[in-house]
């Protein structure tokens, strides 16, 4: 039998992604076949399986799942077998739903006749598929008129049409059953797995170093509060024995002045009860004038009988100008003796210096001239760069010092290695031997760590603070005003430390202030 034509308006494309029969059907019957649409709903589906025909018109050769009783009385269905008021589509949907989810679409498009995935299927009048060959061998086999297995319409003329779109449909769920198909998708989820395992392995790192900042912050934490504590607790004891040294010898003079006012309270007391005595007598004698002779009145001693020793004044406005002076002060001058570290009373070295420095008489102020200064060759005088050192080094211990740069729009200063090249021009890093904070173009505030690190200071410094600790191999910087950190360098190893100064050059009138090392004026 010739093929016929394809269905009219319908791709012979295969279609991309998988879908079920019914959704074929319900395209084709929606272009094409709008009353074998309803057939088809009625009938209960072109495409599903295990549908009942009679058992008397099945030809040899037809599987029994099709072969079931049939008809009105066994409840088989089609246009003529249907009976009045029954919902056979509805029926056939309920099946479908209540086993829908064990159904793929594997079994959607496999032949009803072979139990076969289609094999060029082509459609009948009446909406149901079948594979090709099976068809034309069941009307082959079968009575003369021919009809369909499912819903057992006939047919004046055995005619059906090539379905393609469900063809590529099958090729693809025929492809996806393959077993290399089957090997390209395990391969590709295994290689996903992979990924994503490396992924979750990614994450685990990141989260252990997390865990880890977690860790040493916690400790950390606990080692700063440690050290805050026993620091505030060294400041409090001895705020706490200034106290009670002042509150003692506050108490010892006040004992002392009560207990000389006391002694001239009871002299004093002494004293008026013998003049009391006294002028009991005399007052006496006075009263019996006519019976005492004047001899007996000339012999009487009327001189006072005992005699106080003036008493100097008590000062009280000297005890309390001596215990009511500046306190504060005076407290903490005596706690700048255990201060630690002893802010360190630095000058500048001159014999370390560039020729074009120049310093005050105090050597506590440089300032870079535009002539160099007739000064004594020294191997330990920088030749290249405006640079100089402080007059004394540290190898041990903390220190600290502070440097003033006012308004300069550029300078160098912190820590070098009493070792540093000082005849040629080197940068300033600590493969150097330098541990340095610059200014640059006014605003620009670097550390100059490997690599260099900009610095974001929340107001311009105008006094830097110096901090070195050569056990712990430290350098940390600080603004002096409010003693905000600024930055630290960490592992600073040298035999021996020197404090570093560059006024850099003046460039005109932009870079003329002096700078100055601070001392503490307390």
């Amino acid at each position: 039998m010739p093929e016929p034509n394809p269905i009219p308006g319908l791709s012979s494309r295969p279609m991309n992604g998988g879908a079920g029969g019914a959704f074929a059907r319900r395209l084709v019957e929606a272009d094409v076949n709008p009353r074998g649409a309803e057939d088809s709903k009625l009938g209960g589906g072109g495409l599903r399986v295990g549908l009942a025909v009679r058992g008397s018109e099945v030809p040899p050769g037809i599987p029994t799942r099709l072969a079931r009783p049939g008809g009105p009385s066994h409840g088989g269905f089609g246009r003529r077998g249907r009976k009045r008021g029954a919902s056979v589509g509805g029926t056939g949907h309920a099946a479908m739903a209540a086993g829908g989810r064990e159904h793929s679409l594997r079994e959607e498009l496999t032949c009803a006749i072979c139990c076969e995935l289609f094999s060029q299927p082509v459609m009948l009048d009446c909406m149901h598929h079948y594979c090709k060959a099976c068809i034309q061998r069941y009307w082959a086999s079968g009575p003369r008129v021919a009809s369909c297995p499912q819903c057992r319409r006939q047919f004046p003329r055995p005619t059906f049409r090539t379905h393609h779109l469900l063809a590529g449909l099958v090729e693809k769920v025929r492809l996806c059953g393959s077993q290399e198909h089957r090997h390209q998708v395990q391969k590709r989820l295994e290689e996903a797995l992979q990924a994503h395992q490396k992924e979750m392995e990614k994450f685990l790192q990141q989260k252990r170093a997390v865990q880890g900042d977690i860790c040493s912050l916690t400790k950390a934490s606990g080692e700063l509060n440690f050290k805050i504590r026993a620091e505030f607790t060294r400041l409090h004891q001895i705020l706490e024995e200034e106290e009670r040294a002042v509150l003692a010898e506050l108490g010892k003079e006040e004992e002392q002045a009560l207990a000389r006012l006391h002694g001239d309270v009871h002299q004093l007391e002494e004293g008026m009860a013998v003049l009391r005595r006294d002028t009991e007598r005399l007052e006496q004698t006075l009263s019996n004038m006519e019976e005492v002779s004047l001899l007996e009145v000339e012999s009487l001693d009327i001189r006072p009988s005992v005699s106080v020793k003036p008493s100097p004044a008590f000062d009280l406005q000297h005890f309390w100008d001596s215990h009511g002076g500046p306190l504060q002060y005076i407290f903490w001058r005596q706690m700048l003796q255990s201060i630690c570290p002893v802010p360190a009373s630095l000058t500048f070295d001159p014999e370390s210096a560039h020729p074009n420095l120049v310093f005050s008489r105090d050597l506590t102020a440089v300032t870079e001239r535009e002539r160099a200064q007739p000064v004594p060759r020294s191997p330990r005088r920088f030749q290249q760069c405006v640079n100089v050192m402080a007059s004394r080094t540290f190898d041990c211990g903390q220190h600290y010092w502070e440097v003033w740069v006012g308004n300069k729009t550029k300078w160098d200063l912190g820590v070098a290695a009493e070792t540093v090249n000082r005849a040629e021009k080197v940068k300033l890093c600590p493969e150097n031997g330098y541990w340095t904070l610059r200014l640059r173009n006014k605003t620009e505030y670097w550390a100059t760590a490997t690599p260099w690190v900009r610095l974001f200071p929340q107001q311009p410094p105008r006094k830097v603070g110096v901090f070195l600790d050569c056990q712990e191999g430290t350098v940390a910087f600080f603004d002096a005003k409010d003693m905000s950190h600024l930055f630290t360098f960490h592992e600073v190893s040298a035999e021996r430390y020197c404090p570093f100064f560059s006024t850099c050059f003046s460039d005109g009138r932009d870079n003329v202030e002096p700078m100055r090392i601070c001392h503490l004026a307390l």
